[in-house]
């Protein structure tokens, strides 16, 4: 049974292989993992489990907003959210 702890794992795991800064940060039930792919700019992931887990992202700087100087980190954020997407909802 895949729980928040698994899909935190595995997401710390994927920052790992790539190279990427990643942190957790816990509120009650939910787990936000945040990777730091550039200079305020992140990816966060939100991961809360019920009877199933909801996984839901955001990008940009802690008010997931980003300034045209990243623009040419949403490429690399979103080949990294369908990694991240693909390897946690694998059967």
């Amino acid at each position: 049974m895949v729980d928040v702890n698994n899909i935190v794992n595995k997401i710390m795991g994927i920052a790992g292989e790539l190279g990427i800064a990643a942190s957790v940060e816990e509120y009650g039930r939910e787990r936000v993992v945040i990777l730091e792919i550039g200079e305020d700019f992140s990816i966060y992931v939100s991961i809360v489990c019920n009877s199933e887990c909801d996984i839901e992202y955001a990008i940009g700087d802690e008010n997931f907003t980003f300034k045209s100087s990243s623009i040419e980190l949403l490429r690399r954020a979103v080949e990294i959210i369908e990694r991240i997407n693909n390897e946690t909802t694998r059967a």
